[in-house]
């Protein structure tokens, strides 16, 4: 699997293009990302190009103009980056930075009623306290 940490913010502004289109020309990306971002057309590109060598895109040279695919799923991408921030905190901060994630997150009633479902799965086995695992074991 690619090591997602390799791809910036700016990266991943023009992956979220590119999956959301499925597939797609640098004129796509440049189209989409000027109702946002205030970038010029060279930026974008060298950004593709970026994406190319770090394999996260793939042209179809064959066609004019290139038409680009991701070559890592979004799904993938996004568990990789949560995972790692995750696996970065302290075992006793997860459960707070996951409640700020809810509350500073436009969620829908679907999402939500998924969650709580889980949640209430969750419990059936979670301890009473989760101990700071930042020292290693201590004992």
């Amino acid at each position: 699997m690619r090591n997602i940490e390799t791809m910036s913010d700016a990266e991943w502004n023009v992956m979220r293009i590119f999956w959301t289109l499925g597939k797609g020309t640098s004129k796509d990306a440049i189209m989409y990302l000027k109702r946002k971002i205030d970038w010029k057309e060279a930026t974008i590109k060298t950004l593709i190009v970026r994406l190319q060598k770090k394999d996260f895109l793939k042209a179809d040279e064959t066609s004019r103009p290139y038409i680009y695919t991701p070559t890592i799923k979004e799904e993938d991408a996004i568990d990789q980056n949560v995972n790692r921030l995750f696996n970065s905190l302290c075992c006793m901060r997860k459960g707070r930075a996951i409640e700020d994630l809810i509350q500073n997150s436009e969620i829908s009633k679907s999402d939500i009623n998924d969650m709580i479902e889980l949640l209430n799965k969750k419990q059936e086995t979670a301890p009473d306290k989760v101990e700071c695992d930042c020292l290693g074991d201590a004992k």
